[in-house]
């Protein structure tokens, strides 16, 4: 550590597992403080309080723009650790922060279940943590059902330099807890947006009437002036709210002030939903109000079904689309017929109980001409068995220049 100190420029530190850690960071506290911008600490396992063995010292680096780790606790059950968010807001520096909850290792009872420490993001936590980090662009909390909170999920709305925004749910084999999120309470500006394990309660009427208001933001102000479009945007959200008779707004939002989903959503490039709840009509909604949407990944999201796959195709912008519905008789491949304005697509991804064990429906895939790779939950010898000898050179022709990828 001392040899560092004379290595000229800005540090990083990366290990894949740390032992001892407390006196590495006090080391490095005295010997690079000032010059130690970007440390992954790997995993780390805590036995005793985090608050002394970790976040006292990592306080100390108050030049770190980066840091990453993955905590576990093999304690008894009764000898619950607990990480507080807050301790980390001395790092008025730090730009990215990555923190995951590993699964227990010991004892065998235990294996692979939750640890014996909890990482809260409650309300508070999370507000203090926004308030002392106010530079934060990038934040992957990966923690456990019980840690995360829908009050905690609503202060994440305060991190206002955030382009960059992952929350997981982990159940870690316990039953599921539903971790509720109002889409509406999330950070304005987000480029990439990741969620697993969490249920999206926001209206469709909140997002619909933003879809409306931006478009008639623009030919209001193109045509008739600032004033024009107020008065526009106001009527339009009067029919809206008659369309839509019945559903709650989430607090704060009104007929007129719904176009906070435009500024919250409007400039995503990438989404990925993971074990999520969503509806059809959500799905719609959102198809309205996600202009520079690039790449979508759906991964055992519930409510997902053919009508709601439909309404991807709104999403012209799209590059990059993965569905994967293992045990959903709801979707099949009979959806990506409407997926055909989808003239962008390069990569696609594809997994359907039908197509898994009865093989594609090339006719379905015809379109998409532009593909560079297409994924599929099948076998070859289940595309031979469904469309007999040469489908899989059949297909290539169709997609000339696709490289295809089936399950081995």
């Amino acid at each position: 550590m001392q040899q560092l100190r004379d290595v000229a420029g800005d540090l990083s530190m990366k290990f894949r597992w740390t032992d001892k850690l407390s006196g590495l960071l006090r080391t490095a506290s005295l010997h690079l403080q000032a010059r130690l911008v970007r440390l992954d600490l790997g995993c780390v396992r805590l036995a005793a309080d985090p608050s002394t063995a970790l976040m006292q010292p990592l306080a100390a680096l108050t030049a770190l723009s980066d840091l990453r780790m993955s905590v576990y606790s093999n304690n008894e059950r009764d000898a619950m650790l607990t990480l507080q968010l807050s301790q980390l807001t001395a790092l008025t520096n730090l730009q990215v922060l990555h923190l995951t909850k590993q699964h227990a290792y010991f004892p065998e009872h235990r294996r692979l279940l939750e640890g014996s420490i909890s990482v809260p993001l409650s309300a508070a936590s999370a507000a203090q943590l926004a308030a002392g980090c106010k530079r934060l662009r990038a934040l992957r909390l990966c923690l456990g059902s019980s840690d995360v909170t829908a009050e905690g999920l609503a202060e994440l709305r305060h991190f206002s330099s955030l382009h960059s925004l992952c929350v997981s749910a982990e159940p870690f084999g316990n039953r599921p807890q539903p971790v509720t999120l109002d889409l509406l309470h999330l950070p304005k500006g987000l480029t990439s947006l990741e969620l697993r394990n969490v249920d999206i309660i926001t209206p469709p009427a909140a997002l619909a009437a933003a879809a409306s208001m931006d478009s008639q933001q623009i030919s209001g102000q193109q045509q008739q002036g600032l004033f024009s479009y107020l008065d526009s945007a106001a009527a339009a959200a009067s029919s809206l709210a008659g369309v839509f008779a019945g559903v709650n707004l989430p607090d704060g939002v009104d007929g007129v002030g719904c176009n906070g989903a435009g500024c919250v959503l409007g400039q995503l490039v990438c989404l990925k939903l993971e074990s999520c709840r969503l509806r059809t009509s959500q799905l719609e909604a959102l198809s309205l109000v996600l202009p520079s949407l690039q790449q979508l990944k759906l991964a055992a999201v519930a409510g997902l079904s053919d009508e709601g796959v439909a309404f991807l195709s709104r999403l012209t912008g799209l590059v990059d689309l993965s569905v994967q519905a293992p045990y959903n008789k709801a979707l099949s491949q009979a959806s990506l017929a409407a997926l055909a304005p989808l003239r962008g697509l390069r990569y696609l991804s594809w997994q359907s109980d039908d197509l898994t064990s009865l093989g594609p429906v090339v006719a379905a895939f015809s379109h998409f001409t532009t593909l560079r790779l297409l994924s599929l939950s099948c076998t070859p010898a289940t595309l031979k068995h469904a469309c007999g000898q040469g489908a899989e050179d059949l297909l290539q022709q169709l997609l000339p220049y696709c490289h295809l990828d089936f399950i081995c």
